[in-house]
């Protein structure tokens, strides 16, 4: 397994990032380089590129803005994930997991509490990741005009999973909660305990 390393894009790094954009073209429904170009544009004016490398080759980018576009990113507090792309070759790695992990990560313990991401709705195999660490709030047109379903959750409940695997779950307050929750009954010693 190769050595990815991540990093925040610098504007300087805009034709690499488009070039990027353009090669998953398809994915992305781009219908030229002019398309890719302007997506790359509004990343650094209104949010940040996460990068995925290995030995200084972009080989992934996340696309993010704090706030949602709809709302004039007015809404500080959600970390809305427009756009990613990978390198055809390095599709099956686990770029994109750890590349939004480190996303994830510079924002832990702020004010940016929540996550937003988009899925098409005919694309199974986001949808069921998403799911994994968001739930679904909206389903809508994109500006394509591509039914999408909007996932929404926390930045903490995101990074419990992706640094584990696992959804964050909430510990019972007592062990009588736990014990009423779960329908397990006390411990009871055996009827020859003191035999």
């Amino acid at each position: 397994m190769k050595n990815f390393t991540y990093r925040l894009c610098q504007s300087d790094e805009i034709d690499a990032i488009t070039d990027l954009f353009f090669s998953s073209r398809e994915e992305l429904c781009l219908p030229d380089r002019t398309a890719a170009e302007k997506v790359s544009q509004l990343l650094f004016a209104k949010g940040q590129v996460t990068g995925g490398f290995f030995e200084s080759k972009l080989l992934g980018a996340l696309g993010y803005f704090l706030g949602e576009p709809k709302y004039d990113f007015s809404n500080k507090d959600v970390l809305y994930l427009y756009v990613g792309a990978i390198l055809p070759s390095y599709r099956l790695t686990r770029l994109f997991h750890h590349g939004l992990l480190f996303t994830l990560q510079r924002y832990q313990g702020t004010a940016v509490t929540q996550l937003r991401l988009q899925a098409e709705k005919a694309n199974p195999y986001t949808n069921k990741l998403y799911g994994r660490f968001a739930h679904p709030i909206a389903e809508e047109k994109s500006p394509r005009g591509v039914s999408v379903i909007t996932y929404g959750g926390s930045i903490e409940e995101a990074i419990a999973y992706l640094s584990r695997g696992k959804r964050l779950r909430p510990k019972p307050q007592t062990p009588q909660q736990y014990y009423v929750e779960h329908r397990i009954r006390p411990s009871v010693p055996p009827h020859n305990w003191n035999l």
